[in-house]
C-alpha cells in the first residue's frame, strides 16, 4: 500500500504526539527497546526544533501524523538529518521516502549540497533512498554508520 500523505511544518502543540510516534517507531528495533525503556529522555523533540521549522510532519488524509523528519541546517554545505520516524503500520508504504524527498528538496532550496545522517539498523532504507556510506559513528545506543545523500542543485 502506498500512503497518500501531506507534509507540513510541525505545530507547537504536536511535540508530545510526535514523541510518542517516535517511541513506537523506535520500538520496532528490538535491540533498542531495553535501552529506550531505561533512558526515556532519549526520545525528546526539543521545542526549538519545532519553532525553527526543522520538523516536518507527514499526515494522512484525516490529518493524523504518520511520520516526521528533523533536518538541522548548518552554516556549511551539509544539513543534518537528525531524525526520521514513521508509524510502524505505515512503514514500507512510502511515508519515509516522501519525508526524505521533502527533506532533500528543502535542504537544496536552502543552499545545502548534501544531507547526512547517522544510522543504526535502518541502513538499508537509507541506501534505497539514495544515501551512501561515508564512515562509522558511535551513538549512545552503540555502533552506527554515517551516510550522505548528495543533492541535485
Amino acid at each position: 500500500m502506498i500512503a497518500r500523505v501531506n507534509i507540513r511544518n510541525a505545530a507547537q502543540a504536536e511535540a508530545p504526539v510526535l514523541e510518542e510516534l517516535q517511541r513506537r517507531s523506535s520500538d520496532v528495533w528490538e535491540q533498542y527497546r531495553e535501552q529506550l525503556a531505561a533512558h526515556p529522555d532519549a526520545i525528546e523533540l526539543p521545542q526549538a526544533f519545532v519553532d525553527n521549522k526543522w520538523v516536518r510532519v507527514a499526515v494522512d488524509v484525516e490529518g493524523t501524523p504518520v511520520g516526521f523528519s528533523v533536518v538541522i541546517p548548518t552554516d556549511g554545505p551539509v544539513h543534518e538529518l537528525d531524525g526520521l520516524f514513521v508509524e510502524p503500520r505505515h512503514m514500507s508504504s512510502g511515508v519515509g521516502r516522501a519525508l526524505i524527498e521533502d527533506a532533500a528538496a528543502r535542504a537544496s532550496a536552502q543552499g545545502a549540497e548534501a544531507l547526512e545522517v547517522t544510522v543504526g539498523p535502518a541502513q538499508g532504507f537509507y541506501e534505497r533512498v539514495g544515501f551512501t556510506l561515508i564512515g562509522a559513528a558511535q551513538t549512545r545506543f552503540g555502533p552506527a554508520v554515517r551516510m550522505r545523500r548528495d543533492l541535485q542543485q
